[in-house]
């Protein structure tokens, strides 16, 4: 704006002292009655005021050429500038035809898609029985589609880009490099869109050879079994909270990989709504500095093949008991223990469960315990209780290691005589 108030005073100026000196000089052309080229004063005037308009004319174009490039181009630069436009238009002919061929076949692969999921509705209406995995699973399959669609879309958007690197790269050969690196960072990323293309490609056909095995009933993880426990650290920064999470799933992955038999350590099985993902990572982020005890659990029954919905648990990372500690000690007459010593050992184990669990430490989900004995601890506590000879005995639940929230809860049984 100030530049073109600098432009409008100069030329006012400029063409104020130029038309002044114009009348002045044909003022004392009429005086004095002089002849220019023979022609009458009266005629030499009139040419003198042409003149003087000419010279306005001619500076005011000199002045704004000088302080315009744009007027430069405009005066001497216009064919060049129609031939640029000319081929400017070709080159965006060309990119759309080619962003037309590139829809349609992104419109064919949408067909065979639709196809495909026509097809999962006519298999849905035969598994009466399996309405709810066959839901979850379609869920999946759908977002999967989803993915794979952007990523498709992405692809487009990147080759009609990566064209037209190429077509600069031709026209501009002072930036030839400069061209040379984006085209090969464009064809980089070409490929890796090619490869996720892929990947979802195969996860599409894994879900639809779920369909297939959930008819068979091939029950892998029932819900709520815990499929791992993590001890993350709370309060750090989003990124490494984002990364230690991912690092957990992961693992949990590789772990349901395993135990299906799955080889492709690319395959990915695990699934846990973006929502419940990022809902968790706020809340390790705002736990303060402590460490938090992260459950995976199935969310619902896995049949074998198909993906595993997952839901997230988080509690606090406690240290229930040390070594040594007493969870549990219940004194036992001679009278309750003839001939029951079995029961009665199982009612003081439901005993020492419930004391663990009131202390803060999580049973498994689907037996309710904090922990097990063995067959053999068993038989050796029944035996030390038969070996007191019928008299009073106190039975003690020490704990062998230190025992967090997460567990499990590893005891000794200690038979000793009632004092």
């Amino acid at each position: 704006m100030e530049y073109g108030w600098v432009m409008l005073i100069v030329l006012s100026v400029m063409g104020g002292i130029i038309a002044y000196l114009g009348d002045k000089i044909g003022s004392r052309v009429g005086k004095q009655k002089i002849k220019l080229f023979g022609l009458r004063p009266k005629y030499t005037s009139i040419l003198v005021t042409i003149l003087t308009g000419i010279s306005i004319a001619v500076i005011t174009l000199g002045v704004m050429s000088i302080l315009s490039e744009n007027v430069r181009i405009a005066l001497f630069g216009m064919h060049q500038l129609q031939m640029q436009k000319a081929q400017l238009e070709a080159q965006r002919d060309e990119l759309l035809q080619q962003a037309k061929e590139l829809g349609q076949e992104l419109d064919d692969k949408n067909n065979l898609i639709a196809s495909n999921e026509e097809l999962l509705k006519k298999q849905q209406e035969q598994l009466d029985g399996k309405n709810e995995e066959i839901r979850t699973t379609q869920l999946d399959l759908q977002q999967a589609q989803s993915a794979r669609d952007d990523k498709a879309r992405q692809l487009t958007v990147i080759q009609v880009a990566m064209d037209e690197a190429k077509k600069q790269r031709d026209s501009a050969l002072a930036d030839s490099e400069k061209a040379r690196q984006d085209v090969a960072l464009l064809e980089e990323t070409k490929q890796k869109m090619m490869s996720t293309i892929d990947v979802l490609d195969k996860r599409i056909k894994l879900l639809n050879e779920t369909m297939t095995n959930i008819r068979e009933g091939t029950v892998v993880f029932r819900v709520g079994e815990v499929l791992s426990s993590n001890v993350l650290n709370g309060g750090l920064s989003q990124a490494q909270t984002r990364e230690e999470l991912s690092r957990a799933m992961s693992q949990t992955n590789t772990m349901i990989c395993r135990h299906l038999g799955v080889r492709d350590e690319n395959t990915v099985l695990l699934y846990i709504s973006p929502d419940e993902f990022n809902a968790t990572v706020d809340a390790l982020q705002k736990a303060g500095k402590s460490q938090k005890l992260v459950r995976i659990i199935a969310a619902g029954n896995i049949m074998l093949g198909e993906p595993a919905l997952v839901h997230v648990e988080m509690y606090d990372n406690n240290l229930i008991y040390h070594r040594g500690d007493v969870v549990y000690e219940e004194r036992l007459t001679a009278q309750e223990l003839s001939n029951n010593a079995e029961l009665q050992v199982m009612r003081f184990l439901h005993n020492v469960n419930q004391q663990a669990q009131a202390k803060g430490l999580l049973p498994n989900p689907l037996t309710g315990n904090v922990g097990a004995l063995t067959a053999t601890e068993m038989f050796e506590t029944i035996s030390k209780i038969k070996n007191h000879g019928g008299s009073d005995i106190v039975l003690k639940a020490v704990t062998e290691t230190d025992t967090y929230t997460a567990g499990p809860l590893q005891i000794d049984i200690r038979v000793e005589a009632d004092e």
